[in-house]
């Protein structure tokens, strides 16, 4: 008989998928409760799915999971990084398959890549948790913390959500921080550790606010790999994987969101302990199990094509002309995932589904998925 797995948070279907093709019998707590999801639990279809949305997020989980298999381990997805007191609660029933609750807030706390130490080809963004009245008068005197650029973001934000560019002069309260803004390409790492040793699965390119995909301008919209970096880049993500996993007993799947600047050099600017948006995409390059990849097999078929990516596609307003088509009628299968029901309707700027595509450059990879995005919208009427 499979292992019963609990994945929670805000959109479960890429950990899913995971866990059933790693052998894992499925129980899921989302706030979509997509079709796909759905045909993913055991026995009919939606059984071993519960969704919680609007104001019963997050803390609505708590209530759903006495109908969870009592001897489950818990596996998280995105949006409750910072949730360290609702995961406590969980951790009283349920052991988890990523990091405990300890691990997650110290390694999200926005001060904690402040910590590591320095290394060849790594760079530290500079972190302002408070405005101190030194840093006052230089304002005062200078108009800023001299040349930088500084965004505002939420210590509990995920996927870009909520960040934004910071003013002198603009408050920071304590649900929020600065941290230095650097030029380049965002990649995103992904590794699997168990406390001590940390294996670099592999690396992507990240999109983030996209027009295209109706992306706000720093919302994570996609992902295309394989990401080629030279050997010293390759050894720093290796290294920092190993640090990160000592230091902060990180357990499990886990992704680092960073900076590759025109030097080279690669800024790490989040640690998200979990099973990210970016594993997905490694898992069908390599064809290797993120959540057992030390088995030795790869029980996925890699990738044969030369890039592959996939994109989250928001709506750009609110309803269209009867919400959204079935997306089954558009795509295959294979191309497209987190599906809604047909007709749903779809608040602006939220996510309506994720595309997939594959090409022989990853500029035909982009081409295509914009051409995908833009049938939806055209279906969508907007």
């Amino acid at each position: 008989m499979s292992e019963p797995l609990i994945i929670l948070g805000s959109s479960a279907r890429a950990a899913a998928q995971s866990a059933v093709a790693a052998g894992y019998e499925v129980w899921c707590v989302d706030r979509r409760g997509d079709r796909d999801l759905r045909g993913l639990a055991p026995g009919p279809p939606g059984t071993g799915v519960r969704v919680v949305g609007g104001e019963d997020y997050p803390q609505g989980i708590l209530t759903l999971l006495d109908d969870a298999p009592s001897d489950a381990k818990v596996l998280l997805a995105g949006g409750l990084d910072g949730e360290v007191d609702l995961l406590k609660a969980i951790g009283f029933e349920h052991e988890f398959l990523t990091s405990p609750p300890e691990a997650v807030r110290r390694v999200r706390w926005p001060t904690a890549l402040a910590t590591i130490p320095k290394m060849p080809g790594l760079r530290r963004c500079k972190t302002v948790t408070t405005i101190s009245f030194l840093r006052r008068l230089w304002r005062l005197a200078f108009g800023s913390f001299g040349k930088m650029k500084y965004l505002l973001k939420p210590q509990n934000s995920y996927g870009g959500q909520g960040i934004r560019w910071w003013s002198p002069g603009d408050p920071i309260d304590a649900t929020h921080y600065l941290q230095q803004y650097v030029r380049g390409m965002p990649i995103s790492a992904v590794y699997h550790c168990d406390g001590w040793s940390s294996i670099l699965l592999g690396a992507t390119e990240q999109l983030i606010g996209e027009p295209c995909f109706g992306a706000s301008e720093f919302a994570y919209c996609g992902s295309i790999g394989p990401l080629q970096v030279s050997e010293a880049a390759r050894e720093a993500m290796s290294r920092l994987g190993v640090v990160l996993t000592q230091r902060f007993d990180l357990r499990g799947v886990f992704g680092v969101d960073l900076i590759m600047d025109f030097k080279g050099d690669l800024w790490p600017v989040e640690v998200n302990p979990r099973y990210t948006a970016s594993v997905e995409l490694v898992e069908k390059i390599t064809g290797i199990h993120a959540l057992s990849p030390s088995d030795g097999s790869r029980k996925n078929k890699p990738s044969r094509a030369a890039v592959r990516g996939k994109a989250v596609v928001y709506a750009k307003l609110a309803g269209g002309t009867g919400g959204v088509p079935d997306l089954y009628e558009l795509f295959d299968k294979d191309e497209v995932a987190d599906v809604p029901e047909a007709g749903k309707a779809v608040r602006k700027g939220a996510a309506v589904c994720t595309v997939f595509a594959s090409g022989v450059s990853r500029d035909d990879c982009f081409n295509k998925l914009k051409a995908m995005a833009n049938r939806i919208y055209d279906r969508l009427g907007i």
